[in-house]
């Protein structure tokens, strides 16, 4: 009974000839099924990122959806044996195909349910279509004319549909949110004061070269074609996580565990007798096989010839690949690595004996990190001070080494069970509106986990936001789509800036922030300006939208809006006012996402309608001692556009964002200006990073979010009644009066020396 079964299966389920007795059409459509099972299987071994070659992913991939697609032809036909609206072998080879996608979704087409499901549906059938009628009018040559029309029409049908789902994969998408912003008004660029471009080389030659275990097996770099040979590093107590299958299969591959982890690093370094300035710079996660430590050649360039040694960190072996991504638990394990590198340039610059003897200065550093590296970089910055590592006390510190300063591009800020607050070190951030791998500035919340206890010494903060930069760009190694394929035949990346563009404003904020924290002195205190007013460095970028968050030493800020649940007053003496408004009040700002961004802003909004009448203008003032503003030169206050659906049910696109500023002095004199005069509000950031507005949505959830920008306004922009003293400001007032209605968002409102 059962041989008799497994044999009636058997037949069942062979592919028909087209000698069959079966109509054309159908021995078509089963093989036309079959053909784009076979293609999406192939392209999901492609694409899976598995180890071996990729042809060989691919042979993989079609064997294994073969052998899918065979076994549920078996499982169907216990279903279908009794079924005979259609013959057999169709029923069988459609269940199969379904179950074989059904089965690659998972594997590789990690797309959205919403997306990937009515896609296989509507292709698999159009490929049955297809091969039908294509079988009809090969094997058929005396069709009726209508037969041969509706053959040829579903034909034609069909492969528009393929031919049309196949560019639209293709093309890169539209730019659905186009802005044009000038803020040009009122701003001197740096080039004009004669400062030198911060991205231009400077005058050091440096010689490349590589430092690592010697025994790599998977990176020469770092095995035979090494300068020097580095100890290796016991990593265990630091990433208990190393097991299990992760450690059978990465062992494998790399030929080391956590016992042994190397240091190995891609140094440019400069001419000369030295001690230099140490840059380290670490990349972030990415298929561990596709190595992302040799993507930052550009900034290492750039930096050596300025006189600093720049280290790009080899970590790939910590990063995600098939067998499992360690999702964040190793962040602790990238962090300490950083502080190991350190060590082993103390080492080397300790020994006399060694050709890097007295080259690298300890205590002129800075430590650069991109995505999970640039979270890395923050924790690290944090274990330098401490004896102990936090998870685990048997992990010793003793590290203490200089950093002076910390980088972050596009980084993470969840993935550590750990916030790092950070104490008087200069922290910098960039990231980009496209990045849809990270697709919320989580710089800002590390930037406002950086404090200055110790103002004897000038420290500051800051973070860009670049309209239009992607997550992958700033790694030479990555592109312009921040997900893999297929996931990336999604994205929507017409909008994205040249990578030459993006590369550019990466050298000039890093280049600005190197030269303005190891060498304040030797005119890199001419950067200051750069990262208050980014439209400064106007000459030296790529048209487009660069908003800054900064603050520094100098800064005294009257009201930051986080520590009063009284919303008329804060510490010190300050009273606040609200006139008029239609929405006064003070919460947490969220990201698109609608995560926490750690901070706490002023959110006015007013609307006039069609009249506005001089005795209900809104108005927001700050009263306080005189004393705090004795020997300010500029004003601080930290400004974005608010989230117009506030004001419901109001009709009509928001007007670009406008008012005055008023200062009062003690006796009463004025001082006023219109923002615009100084600096335009920038609008609304919209993106969009897939090609389906609903997927989008599903996905990001907002298109946009709050993005705060810093305005420091010099005391000398104010137009100033006669008798205005500066420095006896007792009260500032925001009077919005530019624009019928609006939203607007205040943060940091103080002075600056």
């Amino acid at each position: 009974m059962v041989k008799k079964m497994l044999l009636e299966a058997w037949e069942a389920i062979q592919l028909p000839s087209f000698t069959s007795k079966s109509s054309s059409f159908w021995v078509g459509a089963t093989y036309g099924i079959l053909t784009f099972v076979l293609l999406v299987s192939g392209a999901a071994g492609f694409f899976s990122g598995y180890w071996f070659p990729p042809i060989l992913r691919l042979f993989a991939g079609v064997l294994a959806g073969a052998l899918a697609y065979v076994l549920s032809l078996g499982l169907a036909w216990l279903v279908l044996k009794i079924i005979k609206p259609v013959p057999t072998f169709v029923l069988l080879s459609l269940i199969g195909a379904v179950g074989a996608l059904f089965v690659f979704r998972f594997f590789s087409f990690r797309w959205p349910s919403q997306v990937y499901q009515p896609t296989a549906l509507i292709y698999l059938v159009t490929s049955g279509i297809l091969g039908g009628s294509l079988a009809i009018l090969l094997k058929n040559p005396h069709l009726t004319a209508n037969k041969k029309r509706g053959a040829t029409i579903a034909t034609i049908i069909s492969t528009i549909l393929i031919i049309g789902g196949m560019i639209w994969v293709a093309q890169e998408g539209k730019d659905v949110y186009p802005i044009a912003f000038d803020r040009s008004a009122g701003i001197t660029p740096l080039a004009n004061l004669g400062i030198k471009n911060p991205s231009e080389a400077g005058k050091y030659r440096f010689e490349h070269f590589t430092y690592g275990s010697g025994t790599d097996q998977k990176r020469p770099a770092f095995a035979a074609n090494v300068k020097f040979q580095s100890h290796s590093v016991d990593a265990q107590l630091l990433l208990p996580e190393w097991k299990g299958k992760k450690k059978k299969w990465r062992e494998r591959y790399w030929g080391f565990g956590a016992d042994a982890f190397p240091l190995n690093g891609r140094v440019w370094m400069p001419e000369g007798e030295g001690p230099f300035p140490l840059v380290l710079m670490v990349h972030g996660n990415h298929s561990m096989e596709d190595y992302s430590d040799e993507g930052y050649a550009y900034i290492g360039e750039l930096l050596a010839s300025q006189g600093n040694i720049a280290v790009s960190v080899d970590e790939n072996f910590l990063n995600g690949t098939w067998s499992g991504d360690f999702r964040g638990k190793e962040m602790p394990a990238r962090a300490w690595l950083l502080l190991k590198h350190l060590e082993q340039w103390s080492v080397w610059s300790r020994d006399a004996n060694h050709l890097l003897y007295q080259k690298a200065d300890l205590d002129q550093v800075i430590l650069i990190g991109h995505s999970r590296g640039g979270e890395a970089v923050s924790i690290a910055a944090a274990f330098n001070e401490l004896p102990f590592f936090p998870d685990n006390a048997n992990a010793v510190f003793n590290f203490r080494f200089g950093i002076k300063g910390v980088i972050a591009i596009a980084p993470t800020d969840y993935r550590y069970n750990r916030q790092m607050q950070l104490q008087n070190i200069n922290y910098l951030s960039l990231q980009g509106s496209y990045d849809a791998d990270e697709a919320s500035f989580f710089g800002l919340r590390q930037y406002h986990r950086v404090h200055f206890s110790d103002t004897t010494n000038y420290r500051f903060k800051a973070g860009i936001y670049i309209h239009g930069a992607n997550h992958g760009q700033f790694n030479t190694t990555w592109d312009r789509t921040d997900f893999g394929a297929p996931y990336n035949w999604l994205l929507n990346t017409a909008p994205i800036i040249p990578r030459v563009a993006q590369e550019q404003a990466a050298k000039v904020f890093i280049g600005a922030f190197a030269q303005l924290v190891l060498r304040p002195q030797d005119g890199g205190g001419a950067y200051r300006s750069l990262f208050q007013h980014t439209a400064t460095a106007g000459d030296w970028l790529a048209p487009g939208i660069y908003l800054g968050h900064f603050k520094d030493t100098k800064a005294h800020i009257l009201a930051d809006f986080e520590s009063e649940i009284d919303l008329a007053k804060e510490p010190n003496g300050i009273w606040l006012k609200a006139s008029h408004t239609k929405i006064w009040k003070e919460e947490q700002l969220l990201y698109r996402n609608n995560d926490k961004q750690g901070n706490n802003a002023l959110i006015l909004a007013w609307d006039y309608g069609d009249t506005l009448k001089t005795d209900s203008i809104a108005s927001y003032q700050i009263n306080f001692p005189d004393t705090l503003s004795r020997k300010a030169q500029e004003l601080l206050v930290t400004v974005a556009t608010g989230d117009p659906g506030l004001l419901k049910n109001k009709e009509g696109e928001m007007p670009d964002l406008d008012f005055r500023i008023l200062l009062a002095d003690t006796s009463g004199h004025i001082a006023h200006l219109t923002l615009s005069s100084v600096k335009k509000i920038a609008p609304q950031l919209k993106v969009r990073y897939t090609k389906i507005e609903q997927l989008d949505k599903g996905i990001f959830n907002n298109a946009w979010e709050i993005t705060p920008e810093t305005f420091s306004i010099p005391f000398s922009a104010f137009d100033q009644i006669a008798g205005f003293d500066p420095h006896a400001i007792e009260q500032i007032q925001f009077v919005f009066d530019k624009t019928k209605k609006g939203v607007v968002v205040l943060d940091e409102i103080g002075f600056s020396k």
